[in-house]
């Protein structure tokens, strides 16, 4: 065996193609975070609507506008 086919690294590793995975890896994580901080914060406001206007049409209508954002 090569020392290429038993590397294993870490986030010190420096060759190229391990830099490319982490940093891929990191960019699939801030990406899945955002995703998740921004439906949580649009949860939020829909439960805002509500707990203002209570289960009234318009209030409805307001939250399946802020939902609708997300599509």
């Amino acid at each position: 065996m090569t020392r290429d086919q038993i590397h294993t690294c870490s986030y010190e590793c420096e060759r190229p193609a391990c830099i490319k995975a982490q940093r891929d890896e990191l960019a699939q994580r801030l990406s899945e975070l955002v995703d998740f901080a921004v439906a949580a914060e649009r949860e939020r406001c829909c439960a805002i609507v509500y707990g203002m206007a209570g289960s009234d049409n318009v209030a409805q209508r307001t939250v399946e506008k802020i939902r609708a954002r997300s599509e």
